[in-house]
């Protein structure tokens, strides 16, 4: 007698549902957020930034990450900010994450002789209501600008240079701009209203022809982009650094690469501070917060919370 064998109906279905579990399996490990990198770290503290979280480290070749550099880096944990002070031989680790580069171990190895390092000055950190000293631009067109001209007007500025070879750094405070540039322009009343510029400290490189280039990739509209609500400038030499200065920005050039940390400004219509943004951290939310106070109001904003982590760019030994 011949026997029939049937294909039971269940095991095609397990089937299937084994085949859709695989599939899921890779498209969430396919989707993971990349783990960050971990690398050794060994050098000596130049300077502890507690206002902007970071310390300033003269470190020794990284394999597969960085050339020995001077370079400022944010910490984890702020408690390592007390553990050590400018002099200090270190150990320790640095995480590399998509977005963002930090210390995250720290081992003091020999603390630093006292009195062998010296004191660094103060940096000035701009107050709510304080007024901006009317400083001198040349922008993107090559024509001299002032503070004083966006008077009546809200003014967002910020700081970068255009060779930045880090993207968390200039290339993210920008991206920041832009994305505010496109939201302001959707409410026509406080597009008028405000206006956005973005300072080069690096004069010698970034031309006005280099910055209309720079500046016109930004907005996505590159040489048709007219410049009359995002502008692009930089200063002579003795006005960057007194502009910088009152800003808190610190900036150090050194052949192409430039030591610098990062500040952003909300400057009311009356020419005073509304808001003052170190380092890069700050969202672009907050800022457009801060904007639609200045711009709307007859008076003076009477605060904004800003106390986000500084961050800078590398510079070779």
């Amino acid at each position: 007698m011949q026997q029939t064998i049937l294909l039971c109906p269940l095991n095609l279905r397990d089937l299937f549902f084994s085949l859709v579990s695989f599939v899921f399996a890779v498209m969430v490990l396919g989707c993971a957020k990349p783990q960050a990198k971990h690398y050794a770290l060994h050098g000596k503290i130049m300077s502890v930034d507690k206002l902007g979280h970071e310390l300033i480290v003269d470190h020794d070749a990284i394999p597969g990450f960085m050339e020995a550099m001077t370079m400022p880096y944010p910490v984890s944990d702020n408690a390592m900010l007390e553990q050590v002070g400018p002099g200090d031989e270190i150990n320790g680790d640095i995480s590399v994450g998509k977005d963002r580069v930090e210390i995250d171990r720290l081992e003091v190895l020999k603390k630093a002789v006292p009195g062998s390092m010296p004191v660094p000055k103060p940096m000035h950190v701009p107050q709510v209501g304080e007024r901006v000293p009317n400083f001198l631009l040349t922008n993107q067109n090559g024509r001299a600008i002032h503070f004083d001209d966006y008077r009546g007007k809200t003014l967002l500025i910020t700081f970068f240079y255009t060779r930045c070879p880090l993207n968390d750094y200039c290339p993210r405070v920008n991206g920041n701009f832009a994305a505010i540039d496109k939201t302001l322009a959707k409410t026509p009343e406080l597009y008028a209203k405000t206006h956005l510029l973005s300072i080069s400290f690096d004069p010698k490189h970034d031309t006005p022809e280099v910055l209309r280039s720079y500046g016109g990739a930004y907005t996505e509209r590159y040489s048709k982009e007219d410049f009359k609500h995002w502008e692009f400038a930089t200063a002579a030499t003795k006005e960057m650094k007194d502009l910088a200065d009152f800003f808190g920005v610190f900036y150090e050039p050194d052949g192409n690469t430039i030591t610098h940390s990062l500040s952003t400004a909300v400057i009311g219509p009356g020419g005073k501070i509304a808001g003052w943004y170190p380092g890069n951290s700050w969202k672009s939310e907050e800022l457009l917060a801060a904007v639609a106070v200045p711009a709307t109001a007859s008076s003076e904003p009477a605060r904004v919370a800003s106390s986000q982590p500084s961050s800078t760019n590398p510079k070779p030994r």
